[in-house]
């Protein structure tokens, strides 16, 4: 099994950039009255969590890429194409004005649904 194959697992240095997330999420929400004291906890797991993978995923993603050779550049442009033909979709979408419409959201998930399917078809082949 190649590095890009393998499931996502929480590693140290992932541990790390979380808590360094939390101390200034913590310090920056503490006057915040968000609720009850188990929504400040859940909201300060939960968003420096979101924004660890949101800032520290592309990174850890581009290194298994790397790191797996030509499987993992054959993974790399395989999202890419998916993710670049879904830009296009939906900027297509905004441009026509067809967004506001009920019919595209019918449209948008059928397109993400058979993305989805062709992404995993092209991975499992």
């Amino acid at each position: 099994m190649q590095t890009i194959d393998r499931p996502f697992r929480f590693t140290l240095d992932f541990c790390v950039v979380w808590a360094l997330l939390a101390v200034p999420a913590f310090l920056l929400t503490r006057r915040m009255d968000i609720g009850p004291w188990y929504s400040d906890c859940a909201f300060l797991i939960v968003v420096p969590l979101f924004a660890t993978f949101a800032l520290y995923g592309p990174g850890l993603l581009m290194r298994q890429f790397v790191r797996s050779g030509s499987r993992g550049w054959f993974v790399a442009r395989v999202f890419l194409s998916v993710v670049l033909v879904a830009i296009l979709l939906f900027g297509g979408l905004l441009v026509s004005g067809f967004y506001t419409e009920s019919r595209s959201r019918i449209l948008a998930f059928v397109f993400m649904a058979a993305a989805t399917v062709y992404l995993n078809w092209r991975l499992k082949r």
